[in-house]
């Protein structure tokens, strides 16, 4: 069972699950409880930690999703990467990938280039005006990001990580 712990934060959003997993476990006793809340509280939290990027992004009229591909480009070598690359890096399906690259092209942060050996090949490229985007939204990205983590301590960021690496690694089994 989760310890209770006297300096365990409050979370009101997720008191509703809790109760509900409470209600469950008594009425079907033998249910993994700890393992139904942990897991529970990761999917709990997913919202809020878009909703928390996206509101710093919100000036910028972007959100955090096409945030993300833009630095995955920004990333790679010569800013160039293929769709489908750019898909499997942030775990996004085919078709989302494509509404966002749609949308950054539209927006003339990246562009589409045909592949010189196959034209069926397309190589997304990261214009100036996508690096020039980059550098003047990063700074208030960075301080949103410093202020989400700055109650933690560089141990307790280090065994989440440690931890959340963990379960990644058994779903991707």
């Amino acid at each position: 069972m989760l310890p209770m712990q006297e300096n365990r934060p409050t979370c009101q959003s997720f008191k509703a699950c809790e109760q509900a997993t409470d209600t469950i476990s008594r009425k079907l006793p033998g249910a993994p409880r700890e393992e139904v809340l942990l897991s529970r509280l990761i999917l709990h939290i997913q919202p809020y930690l878009l909703g928390y990027f996206n509101e710093s992004l919100k000036p910028f009229d972007i959100n955090e999703t096409t945030w993300m591909a833009l630095l995955v480009l920004y990333a790679r070598p010569e800013q160039r990467i293929n769709p489908s690359e750019l898909s499997d890096a942030l775990a996004f399906s085919r078709t989302n990938a494509t509404r966002v690259v749609d949308d950054l092209c539209q927006r003339g942060l990246i562009q589409r280039l045909f592949c010189a050996d196959d034209r069926r090949k397309t190589i997304l490229v990261l214009t100036e005006a996508g690096q020039a985007f980059i550098a003047k939204a990063m700074p208030p990205q960075r301080q949103r990001m410093r202020e989400l983590w700055q109650d933690f301590s560089a141990e307790e960021k280090a065994l989440l990580d440690k931890l959340l690496r963990k379960l990644l690694s058994k779903l991707e089994g």
